[in-house]
């Protein structure tokens, strides 16, 4: 599977910086042009950890993951029609504002995330990417057709 999501919403030059993977997880950053991934302000990531694990347990393990990083984080949740989870989460600890989707295939959980130093918090542009990140989903992988 793919995630698609409507990344023209924002009409900025992403640029990916950081990509790796294994046997049991993909994952690839973008920030915008003109940052570096040690000193971003804004990012997006795309993650694909493969797991036999449902959503919900899969889910509760990164928020226990999050609150032994920082016990004070602030994280709401909210499950989606499609049965998918949109997570929100605020850590002052790492100055990190994010909105993360969680979506279950086959092979394991697929999201899609964005992250923004909260004092540079730009409420349009978090709008934004609510609802980009929101709208994403699972499509049949491009990729396997070629």
């Amino acid at each position: 599977m793919a995630i698609s999501w409507g990344m023209k919403k924002d009409s900025r030059t992403w640029t990916p910086k950081f990509m790796d993977g294994s046997a049991q997880r993909i994952i690839m950053e973008w920030v915008p042009e003109g940052q570096t991934i040690e000193a971003w302000k804004e990012m997006f990531a795309q993650q694909i950890d493969f797991t036999r694990l449902s959503l919900r347990e899969h889910f509760d393990a990164w928020k226990a993951m999050l609150l032994r990083a920082d016990p004070k984080i602030t994280i709401t949740e909210e499950k989606t029609v499609d049965g998918s989870i949109v997570a929100t989460y605020l850590s002052e600890a790492a100055s990190e504002l994010s909105v993360r989707k969680f979506l279950k295939a086959r092979d394991g959980v697929y999201m899609l995330a964005y992250h923004v130093r909260p004092q540079l918090k730009n409420e349009e542009v978090w709008k934004t990417w609510l609802e980009i990140v929101s709208a994403a989903h699972l499509v049949p992988n491009p990729e396997k057709k070629r």
